[in-house]
């Protein structure tokens, strides 16, 4: 049972981590929004920012995705054991 508590606590981890760095990110971005002095500007940071978060969404989500998998396979492994039907697959 622990490496299932060991694989739940890492998820949690990645996500309180993505929350954490997407705060930041979106609290930079707020910053430089306030400051801006040309529309033009707020046009290039506002796309610059929406590009950079959602690439960092896409790249956190296939990997915590895979972790949610690799949690999966290793719970429902000892049921598994025994019952080929039930195995999962990669």
């Amino acid at each position: 049972m622990t490496a299932v508590q060991d694989k739940m606590k890492a998820i949690t981890t990645a996500h309180v981590d993505y929350v954490k760095s997407s705060f930041e990110a979106n609290k930079a971005y707020m910053e430089k929004i306030a400051t801006i002095k040309a529309p033009d500007q707020a046009m290039q940071i506002t796309t610059d920012h929406m590009k950079a978060a959602y690439e960092t969404f896409v790249a956190e989500a296939t990997k915590i995705g895979d972790m949610y998998k690799d949690f999966f396979k290793s719970a429902f492994e000892p049921m598994t054991v025994g019952t080929p039907k039930l195995a999962v697959s990669n």
